[in-house]
């Protein structure tokens, strides 16, 4: 099989297993529709992954595709036993697409109730289309063309964290690298599409010390110009992005996102604060990581 012949069948498992998965997602029985009520998300364009071990294998295969191709897509995977069965299982499913509106992968969330046992997110495994390190979640036709016209980019933490933030308004394209740390693959991709991307970007990660050390990693990545300009948003502790929405308060995320400060003293500011600055050690540190 060529790579051509390999990506084409990836791609087409891919959109078949989406539409099963939006058809699930409005049969009896699901939940993936209420919580997104509760969280303030309705509309969202999500499917269900059913509780069973193969339920989605089983539909495909009467579609005609073989298991060698679920499991090269992602969808399945094979058990010691040799069986193939459904990677996603009781959950809700959300497509990651690119700008030529292919489903690249998925990201996909736990039931409410399942326990902290079961990963509260999973994503497609590494793909022949799909490399975690080098895709972002949001990043759609529509958020390009956007991109490319001059809005900014805001980089959140998760696949909600961007629907809330669609629904912020104002000139901004929110973007996620679905919970994993961003990759100066990533920010090339930004700036692939438009070259003045990254400096404008809005950093919306959650406002604990693993986000703001997150948000400090990527104006390291950030060229001299780019972190000059960078913007952090002002979200209010222990709220991220999909938390307002959920309380209501969507004019207040609009307010975080838009009136923002800048992330170079925001990095300075998280510098100083961690350093020792009892002792004149820690304090020459400080000075010096701060410059």
């Amino acid at each position: 099989m060529t790579e051509q012949t390999t990506t084409t069948s990836i791609l087409e498992v891919n959109a078949a297993a989406w539409s099963w998965w939006r058809h699930q997602a409005s049969s009896p029985g699901e939940w993936t529709r209420s919580y997104l009520t509760e969280r303030g998300l309705r509309g969202v364009q999500a499917g269900y992954a059913p509780a069973g071990w193969a339920r989605l294998v089983g539909a495909l295969r009467r579609k005609g595709f073989i298991d060698d191709e679920l499991v090269a897509a992602g969808v399945a995977h094979r058990t010691t036993r040799g069986q193939v069965i459904d990677s996603f299982r009781d959950r809700l499913v959300l497509a990651i697409r690119d700008q030529h509106a292919n489903i690249l992968g998925f990201t996909a969330r736990r039931a409410p109730e399942a326990g902290d046992e079961v990963a509260k997110y999973i994503n497609t495994t590494s793909t022949a289309v799909y490399d975690k390190t080098r895709v972002l979640y949001g990043l759609d036709a529509p958020a390009v063309r956007a991109l490319q016209a001059g809005s900014r980019p805001v980089l959140v933490e998760g696949a909600l964290d961007v629907e809330a933030a669609r629904r912020a308004g104002g000139n901004l394209v929110p973007v996620a690298a679905c919970g994993t740390a961003v990759t100066p693959e990533q920010l090339d991709l930004l700036r692939s599409i438009n070259p003045g991307a990254v400096g404008r970007l809005v950093i919306a990660l959650d406002p604990d010390h693993a986000g703001q050390a997150a948000a400090a990693r990527v104006w390291a990545m950030m060229t001299p110009n780019e972190q000059a300009s960078a913007q952090a948003a002002r979200l209010h502790p222990g709220a991220d992005p999909a938390d307002y929405l959920r309380c209501g308060r969507r004019q207040d995320l609009t307010t975080a996102l838009t009136s923002t400060h800048d992330l170079t003293q925001v990095v300075v500011d998280q510098h100083l604060a961690a350093a020792d600055r009892e002792h004149i050690e820690g304090r020459v540190a400080a000075m010096i990581s701060s410059v």
